[in-house]
Order: C-alpha cells, then sequence, then structure tokens
C-alpha cells in the first residue's frame, strides 16, 4: 500500500513542475482559442484519499469534462476529470455565450474549454514521464464531486485509494477555479509515484 505521508519534497516538487507545464500549455490554447490573453496560476498539488474528498468538497456541485485514459494496448489506466465548482461554470458560459445558463450551448463552450485544459494536461503529463497517455472523446459530467468521482473509481479493474488534484486559477478580467483530477488505476498511481522517484 502507497503511503502518501512518505512523498518527498522533491516528488512534491516534481508534481508541482507537472502542472505547470500543463497550466502554461492549457492557458496558450485557451488564449489562441478566445483570441485574448488567459492566465493561468501555478497549480496547486495534493495527493488526496478517495474516501475523503468530502471533507474537501462537501456536497459542491461541480461541472466539467471526464476523459478516459488508455496505454497502448488499449487498457483504461484511469481518468482526467476537468472540473469548475458552479460559480466559476456559470462565469465561464457567461464570457462565452453571453448568459450563465447551463443549457445545450453552455455545456457546449464548457466542453470546449475542458477538452483544451484535458488535452494539454494530457500532452503535458505524457511528456514530464515519458509515458503514452491516450485520451477518448471526453464526456460532460455535472454532480457532487464525490458522486462523479466515485462513479469514475468504480469503473476501473484496479482502483486506487486516490487521486491527484491540481487547483489552479484562470485570469479573462475575472478570476475562475478550475481543479484536474488524475484518477489513475493502482498500476498508473503507482508508476506515476516510481517515475517521480527517479527524478531524485
Amino acid at each position: 500500500m502507497f503511503d502518501v505521508s512518505k512523498l518527498s519534497e522533491m516528488e512534491i516538487d516534481a508534481l508541482k513542475e507537472l502542472g505547470n507545464i500543463g497550466a502554461g500549455h492549457a492557458a496558450n490554447a485557451l488564449s489562441q482559442m478566445l483570441g485574448r490573453y488567459i492566465s493561468m496560476t501555478v497549480p496547486e498539488v495534493e495527493i488526496l484519499e478517495i474516501s475523503k474528498l468530502e471533507e474537501k468538497f462537501g456536497e459542491e456541485v461541480v461541472a466539467g469534462i471526464l476523459t478516459a485514459l488508455q496505454d497502448l494496448e488499449a487498457n483504461n489506466s484511469g481518468f482526467l476529470y476537468v472540473m469548475f465548482p458552479m460559480d466559476s461554470s456559470k462565469k465561464l458560459i457567461k464570457t462565452l455565450c453571453g448568459s450563465e445558463d447551463i443549457d445545450e450551448m453552455g455545456i457546449s463552450a464548457l466542453m470546449e474549454v475542458g477538452n483544451i485544459l484535458s488535452s494539454s494536461f494530457c500532452n503535458a503529463t505524457a511528456e514530464f514521464l515519458n509515458i503514452i497517455m491516450l485520451p477518448s472523446p471526453p464526456n460532460f459530467a455535472m454532480d457532487m464531486t464525490i458522486a462523479v468521482i466515485d462513479a469514475i473509481a468504480a469503473q476501473l479493474a484496479e482502483k486506487s485509494d486516490y487521486i491527484i488534484l491540481f487547483e489552479t486559477k484562470l485570469h479573462d478580467g475575472e478570476e475562475l477555479s478550475a481543479y484536474l483530477v488524475l484518477i489513475p488505476d493502482m498500476k498508473f498511481f503507482e508508476n506515476i509515484m516510481e517515475l517521480l522517484r527517479g527524478m531524485q
């Protein structure tokens, strides 16, 4: 069983650097899509037990984009969930669509932004860890955080007890919160930790 308490400062810094690279790629892609400058803060990173998610998020409803991750043998190695708290979701939709309604047009706008964040993060992760990550077409998911992640983890044959959570903020006149949640299966999670240890 993996012990999060034994992560070294260097391993945590490596995860932060991974998040920072992904955020940089995503900010550039969003700026190009919107035709104006978008900045993103250096992400805060946490490795959390799934059982403790409710302590962090409570019953907060989030909306976001869910992408399955596969390796070269088409094995499902985990999921990436790009999620926005409800107030940030509405601000983002209003910026793109002129209305805060989470209707078909609003969901389409969230999916477009979420897909850019997801693709950028997947590419950054693959490059940083020198691994293959093949993302599936994204799906929209909106519910309480713990409900979404529990449902996702249940689809993994060998689920890990942990997720890797990156928290960042987008700035475009207004500040928007975003979370990138990597939900790896047990093998993928252990591989990530081994790769991080190898960077020391």
